[in-house]
């Protein structure tokens, strides 16, 4: 009878140690002004391959951006890199009209505490520098991914070289969602845009 009862305990330990939590990786879209708006749009920080990804934890929505002028290549001493935290609901009136793609991730609870952790720390201390030829915020989402045991081990050069740009870890992402049958939320911008396509 001890057996049984042992045997049961386990699984149901088993199961809580493995409880899952959603996170959401969430992709702003590149764009331009649609035709007859030019003059009424701004135009944007890189153009139908700009756009911009963070993870959303907690209600709160996690992005690395740089601070003043973005260099060209990584600086140490002078980084302008740093990770900006924001709350859910004001990300929902920043992009009520914008065009984005969200890829829903089941964590376990110590992928979950892994990336809660990860991010703690990079809020308060900034990993790396803010570049054009080097970490930007689709592979600094991709070196959280990483770090929570998300997806593959790769190079810092070999982050910012497969995600120079948005649209590159959100094709990876989406491939990813396909093979793990997560859920993909989709958002149409407004019409006076000209939104990069999928």
């Amino acid at each position: 009878m001890k057996k049984p009862f042992l045997l049961l305990s386990f699984l149901i330990a088993v199961l809580f140690s493995q409880a899952q939590k959603n996170i959401a990786v969430h992709f702003l879209y590149g764009s331009i002004p649609a035709k007859g708006f030019e003059g009424k749009e701004k135009k944007v920080f890189g153009g139908k391959k700009g756009g911009h990804v963070t993870i959303e934890a907690d209600d709160k929505i996690i992005g690395f951006q740089p601070k003043g002028t973005c260099h060209i290549f990584g600086e140490g001493k002078h980084a302008n890199g740093y990770f900006r935290a924001e709350d859910k609901t004001q990300w929902v009136q920043d992009t009520v009209s914008r065009k984005y793609t969200s890829v829903i991730i089941p964590l376990t609870d110590t992928q979950y505490e892994k990336l809660k952790n990860i991010y703690s720390a990079y809020l308060q201390k900034r990993p790396y520098d803010y570049a054009v030829f080097g970490m930007r915020c689709a592979a600094a989402a991709y070196d959280i991914l990483e770090k929570a045991g998300v997806v593959k081990k790769l190079s810092r050069f070999g982050k910012w070289t497969a995600f120079f740009y948005p649209q590159l870890l959100r094709r990876r992402m989406l491939h990813l969602a396909e093979k793990n049958n997560y859920a993909v939320v989709r958002h149409d911008g407004r019409k006076s845009r000209d939104w990069e396509k999928e």
